[in-house]
């Protein structure tokens, strides 16, 4: 059995594989939090695949949005694979998916089969009865047609109309298949809420419970609420499948220090069925050179499309012309491709060529620090009005996050945001502390968190020469106000003003360097987003103590 640093290991959403020493896939699992369930395999006593352990030489992780895209994926990677330890997934579709036919009058049904016949079709699902249960509950509010076309050309009211499950839309000669008034607003609505869009049908669930409650139907009442209760659950979005049957691959190519790194996606009828990841040295050649190579070994021409955010090589299949991602689903695909490389990247702290050690690198040539920045730290406030003021530290060492350097600090009321950040420091950086401390210590804001930090190292006088941590800021600028982080602000461009690292110079001076928003630098915002997300837990934590002890 190999060893593993398994606090390293992400705590998200994810699929993992386990490989042979050749590097082929024994195993491959889903989990909520892939760091838990891995662990699960190396505890003591265990007896989860002890003889694939024993064959293991490796383990490879994906991180995706949510538990449903990981169920997906995994799902999807099982029957392209086959591994030999997977008992379960290999043949047959385990989906089912919500289909609404194409006409005006729409029928609302699931299947398995997912066609290239003009229909709506809708997630999947892998509990199929959860998901007919939950299209019955629906029925009864949105009241969609559930009959075939040959009943519903009959014109005919059928026992549906009488239990109040449909209007008998069939009756009504506004209503064909050429024409209708009322059914493409149920048929968008339907639509748009398992896309993520709830609000309409949150309000008419309130409505619902609200007048099963006057006419003490409490039995109903009680499974609207289940409904409403775990509706965000229900329609969770995800990426893994794309809206379109699109049949065809994705292949993004980024330089992280002396490599060449790539992820390849491959779509089946809109199923990502192949995830492929590797490394090239830079030495061997250029972008280009590596794409004519990948270009050659899959004989394929790729072609370049983007989004606001990112850009990437698009194929589509050959023989249609229909095969063109929509926008949303080339949304979907830079967040995959995201959080492919990152986990790509963390996978490779457990081997011998390590990629973080290449985005340090960069990191330290780019904001010119005097030190490599293996030990890095960062803070953020959050308050409320001025009240419940905390302060949350995250911490990275070797670019992985390291949850035991995780502090809180808590600043009695009535200190402005100066104060406080100046107590933080002080609390933080002892005379202990001053020649150990981190490399980075990372404040979010902006030249006026570095004056205060200024004003501290002018206060240490003699002691501020031993230090040996280097600060700098990072400020958000218009990206805040304009509500773009994570959009087009993330490009540096002459007419958007994007985030910034502000650093003092050799003469004490502030000087500022536009954020590039490469690997290297995400490393830096994964810090921050970490700092900002504990400093809101522990607000939250002495609020939720306040309002209990009183």
């Amino acid at each position: 059995m190999f060893d593993l640093d398994l606090t390293h290991l992400p705590p998200a959403p994810g699929v993992y594989e386990f490989k042979d020493e050749n590097w082929k896939i024994l195993y491959i699992g889903k989990a909520k939090n892939l760091q838990k369930r891995i662990a699960q395999y190396f505890a003591k006593n265990s007896l989860r695949k002890q003889e694939m352990l024993a064959k293991a030489h490796k383990v490879d992780v994906f991180v995706v949005e949510n538990e449903g895209e990981a169920l997906y994926l995994e799902n999807n990677l099982i029957k392209q694979y086959k591994p030999f330890y997977n008992t379960l997934l290999k043949w047959g579709n385990g989906y089912t998916y919500i289909k609404i036919t194409p006409e005006a009058c729409p029928q609302v049904l699931t299947t398995r089969m997912k066609k290239d016949d003009g229909a709506t079709y809708l997630w999947p699902k892998r509990n199929s009865q959860e998901l007919k249960k939950l299209i019955q509950y629906l029925r009864q509010l949105l009241k969609f047609r559930t009959c075939p076309r040959s009943q519903f050309r009959q014109g005919k009211l059928c026992s549906d109309f009488y239990f109040w499950l449909c209007k008998g839309r069939c009756t009504n000669k506004k209503d064909d298949e050429t024409t209708s008034e009322a059914s493409p607003d149920r048929k968008q609505l339907f639509i748009s809420f398992f896309k993520g869009n709830t609000a309409p049908v949150e309000k008419e669930l309130k409505r619902q419970i609200h007048l099963a409650v006057q006419q003490e139907h409490f039995e109903w009442a009680a499974k609207l609420r289940d409904i409403y209760m775990h509706i965000a659950q229900m329609v969770e979005k995800q990426h893994v499948e794309l809206e379109k049957p699109i049949t065809g691959s994705v292949v993004e190519i980024r330089d992280i220090g002396a490599w060449h790194v790539f992820v390849l996606l491959r779509f089946y009828e809109g199923r990502l069925i192949d995830v492929v990841r590797d490394k090239v040295s830079m030495d061997d050649g250029d972008q280009d050179w590596m794409l004519a190579n990948l270009e050659a070994e899959l004989d394929v021409k790729f072609e370049e499309t983007s989004t606001q955010r990112e850009q990437f090589r698009w194929l589509a299949a050959r023989d249609s012309a229909k095969c063109v991602p929509t926008l949303s689903d080339k949304k979907g695909i830079t967040t995959l491709l995201e959080h492919f490389f990152d986990s790509y990247v963390v996978v490779s702290s457990f081997e011998g060529e390590n990629l973080n050690n290449e985005l340090l690198k960069t990191l330290q040539e780019r904001y010119g620090l005097k030190h490599f920045p293996y030990w890095m730290e960062c803070v953020d406030i959050s308050h409320l009005g001025g009240s419940w003021i905390s302060w949350g530290l995250s911490c990275m060492k070797w670019g992985l996050l390291e949850k035991k350097g995780y502090r809180r600090y808590k600043i009695l009321k009535g200190k402005d945001d100066y104060a406080s950040l100046s107590e933080v420091i002080e609390r933080r950086f002892t005379s202990q502390t001053l020649t150990n401390g981190p490399d980075i210590f990372i404040l979010d804001g902006g030249k006026w968190q570095l004056g205060v930090v200024k004003e501290w190292l002018e206060a240490q006088g003699n002691k501020a020469a031993a230090l040996h941590t280097t600060f700098i800021s990072l400020w958000k600028g218009e990206a805040r106000k304009k509500s773009r982080i994570g959009s087009s602000s993330k490009r540096w461009t002459g007419d958007i003003v994007g985030e910034k690292v502000y650093r003092f110079d050799q003469y004490g001076e502030i000087i500022e360097i536009p954020l590039v928003y490469d690997q290297a630098d995400r490393l830096l915002l994964k810090l921050r987003d970490e700092a900002h997300r504990f400093s809101n837990a522990y607000r939250k934590v002495q609020m939720k103590r306040e309002f209990t002890d009183s």
